[in-house]
C-alpha cells in the first residue's frame, strides 16, 4: 500500500513540470508558494500582534482604560497639553486608544501595512523566486 502512495507521489512530482511553456517566461503570480507566506505572515502580525504592542506600549505610558495613571509619561504628556495647547489631539487619540482598542478601520490598516512589509520582504523577485 506505501509503495502505491510512493510511485503515485513520484508520478505526480514528474508531472509537475510538464506544461509545454518551457520557453515562455511566467510571473511570479503565479507562483503563490514565493509571495503568499511573507503576505500572510505580515497581515496577520499587523492585525493582530501590532494592536496589541500599541495597546501594551499605551498602557505602560500611562493610557490605561481607567484614565491617565498619575505621575506618568503620559500625565506629563496632558500637563503639557493643557499649558501649551500643543499635542492636546494626540493625547486624545492616544487615551481613546489605550481605553478602548484600537479601531477596526485602524487594524485593517495595520493588517494592509504588515501584509506589505511582508511581501516586500519576502525576497520574491520578478518572474521566479
Amino acid at each position: 500500500m506505501l509503495r502505491t502512495y510512493v510511485v503515485i507521489y513520484l508520478l505526480l512530482i514528474s508531472g509537475l513540470g510538464v506544461r509545454g511553456t518551457e520557453d515562455k517566461e511566467t510571473s511570479f503570480l503565479y507562483s503563490p508558494w514565493c509571495w503568499v507566506p511573507g503576505l500572510v505572515g505580515g497581515a496577520v502580525v499587523g492585525a493582530v500582534f501590532a494592536p496589541l504592542a500599541l495597546g501594551a506600549g499605551l498602557a505602560g505610558m500611562g493610557f490605561t482604560a481607567s484614565g491617565i495613571t498619575a505621575g506618568s509619561m503620559a500625565a506629563g504628556a496632558m500637563s503639557t497639553a493643557a499649558t501649551t495647547g500643543v499635542g492636546a489631539g494626540l493625547v486624545a487619540a492616544a487615551q481613546s486608544a489605550g481605553a478602548a482598542g484600537v479601531a477596526l478601520g485602524t487594524k485593517a490598516a495595520m493588517g494592509a501595512a504588515g501584509a506589505a512589509v511582508g511581501y516586500l520582504s519576502s525576497g520574491c523577485k520578478e518572474p521566479n523566486c
